[in-house]
């Protein structure tokens, strides 16, 4: 067997643990278990694995995980006093438009109450809509839409992007963002801005709006206030996972702007010199050799994944005029970050267990991203 062989057989591996504990698995008749995160990147690794062997297993595993978010995530939980589909529509018209009002986050605390006080580590574990997650969908939504040839998805995926101008406040000639809602998106939980919210929802509303062909005056406007927070924001990190994000939104923006004019500060050109600085930023504080218990997978598995898939879109990056400027060992990086999860004895501590599913998941999708990136990356 060899590396690329042994690679996809380990995520085969991951996403097999991943069905038979979620509810996914036909043969195990466990309670589905949804969380929009995790649920955004196991579409994304079904699809990579179907693409990979043509099995219809993966296939069935993409919609039904389809299926069960919109039918978990776009209705209130089973501990909130409401019912029903999140979007208050007639059932018949609801399952048409499961996205037409948001996806729940799917955390198992229900939503801090209007005359509760807020407590910021309670609040990572209360319910409500996550605008990042939002965008995690949307995107592992065209390309299941593309790739099993379902035109609803990317209708769905429209739907879902525009429910994020929910997100957006207007107040006294200032606009700006929250990251977190309630489920209903009256009242935000959280009134501050996720750090790259507006360039993640400008090019979601960019790509589904075309790819849906979605076009009415209220998603324009949206788009124009997207372009509008853009304008003023930074996009530079040191955090593995922004990291991850940044490069997988460089291969966005490239497709994107062969289409269209996109705004200077997400010009695919802006975004590469910033994550050519921010990986330099992060590899000086880099520790390969740190204790497992530091550490996060999750985390650090979007970062390989995003290096994988900047790898893996190199020809297609030249093609436009990129070229990236990033040494070997930043490089190596996404191979240190495997082999160190891929290992037994660190997948036991605590802080690995504690996040069993998106772990697992994200180390699956770094895995499945060397032979198939542009699953992860591009919408065509």
């Amino acid at each position: 067997m060899n590396d690329i062989e042994q690679t996809t057989a380990n995520a085969k591996t991951l996403m097999r643990q991943f069905a038979k504990r979620t509810g996914l698995d036909p043969e195990n008749d466990q309670t589905s278990q949804r969380y929009l995160w995790t649920d955004a990147f196991a579409l994304l690794n079904f699809l990579a694995l179907k693409k990979s062997d043509g099995s219809n297993v993966n296939q069935d595993s993409a919609l039904k995980i389809i299926h069960e978010v919109h039918h978990h995530l776009g209705k209130f939980a089973s501990n909130d006093p409401r019912t029903g589909w999140i979007s208050e529509l007639p059932e018949e018209k609801a399952k048409n438009h499961p996205t037409v009002k948001g996806l729940r986050i799917g955390k198992q605390l229900p939503e801090r109450k209007p005359e509760e006080a807020y407590n910021q580590q309670l609040e990572w574990q209360r319910d409500g809509q996550y605008f990042h997650y939002h965008t995690r969908w949307i995107t592992a939504l065209l390309k299941a839409g593309e790739l099993l040839e379902k035109e609803e998805f990317a209708k769905w995926a429209a739907e879902l992007s525009l429910a994020g101008s929910y997100f957006i406040i207007h107040k006294n000639n200032d606009i700006s963002m929250h990251w977190k809602m309630s489920v209903d998106l009256s009242r935000p939980l959280v009134p501050a801005m996720g750090a790259h919210d507006p360039l993640e929802g400008l090019l979601c509303a960019l790509q589904a709006r075309e790819m849906s062909e979605f076009y009415n005056e209220e998603f324009d406007i949206y788009i124009e206030d997207l372009k509008l927070l853009c304008q003023y924001s930074n996009w530079q990190t040191e955090d593995a996972l922004g990291i991850g994000g940044l490069l997988l939104n460089v291969i966005r923006a490239t497709e994107l702007q062969k289409k269209m004019d996109l705004p200077d500060a997400v010009k695919p050109e802006s975004l590469l010199r910033v994550v050519e600085q921010s990986l330099k930023a992060f590899y000086r504080s880099y520790e390969p050799e740190k204790s497992a218990e530091y550490r996060l997978a999750f985390r650090e598995c979007g970062l390989s994944l995003g290096l994988r898939c900047l790898k893996g879109n190199l020809e297609f990056l030249e093609k436009n005029g990129l070229k990236p400027d990033i040494d070997s060992e930043i490089w190596s990086i996404a191979d240190e970050i495997e082999a160190f999860w891929l290992s037994p004895e660190h997948t036991q501590v605590s802080t690995f267990q504690d996040h069993l599913d998106i772990n697992q998941v994200s180390l699956a999708a770094s895995l499945l991203a060397r032979k198939a990136p542009h699953i992860y990356s591009r919408t065509h």
